[in-house]
């Protein structure tokens, strides 16, 4: 497990249309692990500066791809971002724990891009599940076998709707409380069983588009709900005394967009 078990992140997306349309300012920089705002009322004051485990920025080049520019650069690709994240909730899984990556931020500003990803700039959601199936054809051994499964919802008016069916029952799914465990559930959410990342590929495309989804003033196509994919991942490992079972649950969170942000 990796030595920090919580890390946190921030990025900053490129100018949307509506704001290169008036001309909008850029007021903050990222450096190494910091991030520094400039208050665009008062530029000589001293930027104020806030640190985090990871500090990125990225830019949309002609080929239409979010990556660096160069080495060097500040901008983060979707596969950067994934390196610097997702591999330690992979690795989580392999070990055994349990692991959440959520993303959190006002409307329209890359939640879901970053998540889910949109054409070529595939997201975490989609590139970790992709790298689980890489790793387990790696460690593939006559001893183990993997199963993995897939659930995704969303919270929305504090209903939980299934996304993997087109039929929402009225005031949502029941949240319940295992009696043995403590954990809390939506009862009667579909967990599916997946042989590939293509079947979670297909699935992720049809629960997006059951997604609740409203235009905003910050975006034309906002998600309005709290969007949960889930993949329980189990190894069966075989042993002199029988078969051992090491499982693990990997929650992948794209928050809904908050509609305002007090001013720091």
């Amino acid at each position: 497990m990796p030595e920090e078990s919580i890390k946190v992140a921030v990025r900053v997306r490129p100018f949307s249309q509506r704001e290169k349309d008036r001309s909008a300012k850029l007021v903050i920089k990222m450096q190494g692990k910091s991030t520094f705002i400039t208050d665009p009322k008062a530029p000589q004051d001293e930027p104020k500066q806030f640190s985090f485990d990871q500090s990125y920025c990225f830019v949309e080049l002609p080929s239409g791809i979010l990556e660096a520019d160069n080495s060097l650069s500040p901008y983060a690709s979707q596969q950067k971002v994934f390196d610097d994240l997702g591999r330690d909730v992979l690795q989580n899984a392999f070990d055994g724990f349990n692991c959440t990556l959520f993303a959190y931020g006002q409307t329209g500003s890359g939640k879901s891009y970053s998540m889910i990803g949109y054409g070529v700039n595939r997201g975490i959601i989609p590139i970790v599940c992709n790298e689980l199936f890489r790793e387990m054809q790696k460690k593939k051994v006559s001893s183990t076998r993997f199963e993995v499964s897939f659930s995704m919802m969303e919270i929305y008016n504090e209903q939980v709707r299934d996304l993997s069916t087109k039929e929402f029952p009225k005031g949502g799914l029941s949240v319940r409380q295992h009696p043995t465990s403590g954990y809390f559930y939506p009862q009667g959410l579909r967990i599916l069983p997946v042989g590939s990342y293509d079947d979670i590929d297909r699935r992720i495309v049809e629960g997006t588009e059951n997604r609740t989804i409203a235009a905003t003033n910050m975006n034309a196509t906002s998600s309005r709900a709290h969007t949960v994919v889930t993949i329980y991942f189990d190894q069966i490992i075989k042993t002199d005394r029988g078969e051992t079972k090491k499982t693990s649950v990997i929650n992948l969170v794209d928050l809904a967009g908050k509609k305002n942000f007090f001013l720091l």
